[in-house]
């Protein structure tokens, strides 16, 4: 852990968690909680979508809506779901739109309807999970000197914020796996070529006035339900819309020869992971001396690459073991791990089938 001279015109900065192990062990710790957004009343808002789902809440709260969450994901069927998107991803302009469209339908929309909804939670899914610059997907945790001054405690950000950028050290840098300094930012530039061409179906900054459309087009396409199941659907969808197809995309771009697509799944969930960075709040000293108050940013793509846990961090190797952090740990894991494996490997079959890819 590193820190910076006190400052009363710089704004204290974010504690940075790289390691593997140091990762996984703040994910289960109880002293880390997300930072709560406030529900406003009922609206057909992003801003009301974000305080009534389960991602943004903590304790209690988020337990009973985590909980209405995996009733309507137990009631899915995930071979219908991978044969459907199998089907659709044949011929379909944008395949990593397919999943969104599949669930969709899945969770009530009409099937003539299924394009239209994934239009709305395009619109509306930036809103819901405003961008955060990654760090970079292209080097692992290094190894580290002795630890030094934890970092003064720090005032917690208001939660819908976006934290600063932050960015896995370059090759040969010491830096230790938690720090109290941003570190320099990089680009994803240097990407593998997919075999399709496709165009992201979400947009790069957030359109409160096309989200909340999209929202309200997502409710009348869905039968308007009541708003606590509405929370339920339209949070699943937007988090297919985000991190599903950049799954999706992702698994595309890769340059690896014939594997299973589970394989080939799970390996792009550790090498390019869609969600980064997870951002929690010290309510107390959590583990590894985080301070009390303080905003953590755990860094999941860099533990992802941790030397001292995959051999060979850098390279893109389906088949490896141990198991990634991309879908979460502790009491907390994504809910919709089977439902959104099972999306992405039919519509990555699909293209790799019929568009020029493995036969």
């Amino acid at each position: 852990m590193t820190s910076q001279p006190n400052s009363a015109a710089r704004p204290a900065q974010p504690v940075v968690v790289s390691r593997y192990d140091e990762v996984r062990a703040l994910l289960a710790d109880p002293a880390l909680t997300v930072p709560a957004v406030p529900r406003p009343p009922f609206s057909l808002t992003v801003a009301w979508l974000r305080g009534a789902v389960g991602r943004f809440a903590d304790g209690p709260v988020h337990a009973v809506r985590r909980a209405a969450s995996v009733r309507v994901l137990a009631g899915l069927d995930e071979r219908a779901l991978r044969a459907e998107a199998f089907r659709r991803a044949a011929e379909h302009p944008s395949p990593e739109l397919v999943p969104v469209e599949v669930l969709a339908v899945a969770l009530g929309v009409r099937a003539e309807d299924g394009a239209r909804a994934a239009r709305a939670v395009a619109a509306l899914a930036p809103a819901y999970l405003p961008p955060a610059t990654p760090p970079s997907p292209t080097t692992s945790p290094v190894p580290t000197a002795p630890p030094v001054q934890t970092p003064p405690p720090v005032q917690t950000p208001p939660p819908v914020q976006t934290p600063p950028p932050v960015q896995t050290p370059p090759p040969g840098q010491a830096a230790s796996p938690v720090q109290g300094a941003p570190r320099a930012q990089a680009t994803l530039a240097a990407q593998a070529v997919s075999p399709v061409q496709i165009a992201s179906p979400v947009q790069t900054a957030p359109d409160d006035a096309a989200a909340d459309a999209g929202l309200a087009e997502l409710s009348r396409l869905l039968g308007d339900p009541e708003p606590e199941r509405l929370a339920v659907l339209a949070g699943l969808l937007a988090q297919a819309c985000a991190a599903t197809a950049g799954l999706v995309r992702n698994a595309l771009a890769a340059d690896t020869g014939p594997c299973p697509v589970e394989d080939l799944l799970a390996e792009t969930l550790r090498h390019d992971p869609p969600v980064r960075t997870l951002r929690r709040v010290a309510v107390r000293q959590a583990a590894g001396g985080v301070p009390a108050g303080a905003t953590v940013l755990l860094d999941v793509a860099a533990a992802n690459r941790d030397p001292h846990v995959f051999d060979d961090p850098d390279r893109f190797r389906p088949g490896r073991s141990p198991r990634h952090l991309t879908f979460g740990a502790g009491p907390r894991p994504c809910p919709a791990e089977r439902i959104a494996l099972a999306l992405a490997a039919g519509v990555v079959e699909a293209v790799r089938r019929w568009r020029g890819g493995w036969k």
